[in-house]
This record gives C-alpha cells, structure tokens and sequence, in this order.
C-alpha cells in the first residue's frame, strides 16, 4: 500500500494565537449545578448538605415558628391590636380564619417539599437559614408585643 505524505509547511516562527488568552490562564472547577465550590468548605451549609438530619431538623424548625407565628397572628388579630401583613393571608382572613390556617399550612407544605428536593443547592440550604432567622424574629416580635401588653 502506498502512502502520502502530506506537505509539511515551514513554520515562519510569526505566533498567530491570541496573546492574551495565552497569558491568561483560568482554571475555574466551579460546582455550577449545585453552588458548591470543590475547594472550598463551607462548614454550616456543607454540613446541611452531608446530614440530611440537619435538614430535617430545619424543615421541623420552620413549620413550628410558622405555627407560632400564626397562632399568635391569630391571637392579636382577635383581640384587634394587630393587622395581617401578608396580603395574601390577609384575603384568605378575609374569606374565613379556616381558608387562613389552609393557606398558611399548604404554604408551608409547599416551602418543605421544595427544601428538601432542593437539599443539595447552597441557595435552598441558605434560604432555608434564612427563614429560620426570618421566622424567629417574627415570633420574638410576637411574644414581646403581647408580653409588653400584659398579655402573655
């Protein structure tokens, strides 16, 4: 069998590749599905990531400030020393306090399901952090008006 060889052209010794990608070197290993950079450690939202008992445990720590927080909703707006804030509980309100409590707990059902799927994202795990803050600070606003009213 006869085999050519194909013309090798001189090399002029001119570099034609752009100078400054070539001196621009970026190696980026950025877990872009998940937010979560391999080199670096993330020691609250990693764990959260690891143990899914953590999340769980969050999970659980939502629902109840979300109950308490609509248990005392409902306490200071029986008593009329308060208005709903979220206009969405405050039109279900409107329709009946039972239409409320099934909104509130489908929402809550809701916001679980989706921390939990979404257990491997560093933004759920963070957003769930932050509506455990969020929830607390609300409940302590609750507990400290009622307690500053003689009520609690």
């Amino acid at each position: 069998m006869n085999v050519v060889e194909p013309e090798v052209s001189e090399w002029d010794g001119v570099e034609r590749r752009v100078a400054r990608r070539r001196r621009h070197r970026r190696y980026r290993f950025i877990d872009r599905r998940h937010g979560f950079d391999r080199r670096k450690r993330y020691p609250v939202l990693g764990a959260m990531r690891d143990h899914a008992w953590l999340v769980v445990f969050t999970i659980l720590v939502i629902n109840v400030l979300s109950l308490a927080d609509g248990w005392f909703t409902a306490a200071e707006l029986g008593l009329g020393i308060a208005r709903e804030g979220n206009p969405v509980l405050a039109a279900a309100n409107r329709q009946g306090p039972l239409v409320a409590i099934a909104v509130k707990l489908g929402a809550m059902a809701v916001v679980s399901t989706v921390i939990w799927h979404g257990r491997r994202r560093r933004s759920i795990l963070a957003l769930a952090l932050l509506a455990v803050a969020v929830f607390g600070a609300l409940v302590a606003f609750h507990a400290g008006t009622l307690r500053g009213m003689g009520l609690l």
